[in-house]
């Protein structure tokens, strides 16, 4: 019986977690992290205020499992776009795929005013950011993974370590990505994007 009523409370909070963070991610998908205070979150999930605080530390740790969350279901989708092509496409090929869909995930589903808020909180450094501050985000383990695929055929040249190389790749969207924030809407994302890593897998195509 004890067992039992344990297990009715956890589903409980687990509900109520899950009821603050919906609440939340709704939200943060209309408005500005900033506007967005934790009054506000638990006014429109109908919770108390201080039953927010049992499950989330503050509004940064909110945000962070949101973030975390969103690049994990992003992630995902990417991996479903390279999945999706035939063992023997070139490497080349399958990472100007994965490019354009992740300009158009920027471009068309994330939109420039949360990327800069997301580079805003980076730069803050007030929270957990390593979901996409870090270097070892399941994206970024695709292009080590193509790089890699491209090598072993002989498409590319191991003109540096695959650590090293996946790096440049990883800094290159990353930059591609603020240029855009601080240029938009003077900056197509895409055809930027495109343009450049083309010239990074000429850069290292075999002769």
């Amino acid at each position: 019986m004890k067992n039992e009523e344990t297990g009715r409370k956890k589903q409980k909070g687990e509900k109520t977690k899950r009821k603050l963070f919906n609440t939340a991610v709704r939200l943060f998908n209309q408005y500005d992290f900033g506007e967005v205070t934790v009054d506000r979150i638990v006014e429109a999930a109908g919770v108390a205020k201080g039953t927010f605080y049992i499950y989330f530390e503050s509004k940064d740790a909110l945000i962070a499992a949101f973030l975390l969350d969103y690049v994990n279901r992003v992630d995902t989708d990417y991996r479903a776009t390279l999945d999706s092509f035939p063992p023997d496409t070139n490497a080349s090929q399958i990472l100007l795929s994965l490019i354009s869909k992740i300009a158009d995930t920027l471009t068309g589903t994330i939109g420039c005013q949360s990327m800069r808020t997301v580079y805003k909180l980076q730069l803050a450094d007030t929270m957990d950011m390593s979901a996409v501050k870090g270097y070892d985000r399941e994206l970024y383990g695709m292009f080590a993974d193509l790089l890699e695929r491209g090598i072993e055929r002989g498409e590319f040249s191991p003109i540096l370590p695959l650590n090293e190389l996946t790096r440049h790749f990883v800094v290159a969207i990353r930059g591609l990505s603020y240029e855009w924030c601080i240029r938009y809407p003077d900056f197509d994302l895409k055809a930027q994007a495109l343009s450049h890593f083309q010239i990074l897998l000429d850069g290292i195509k075999s002769n």
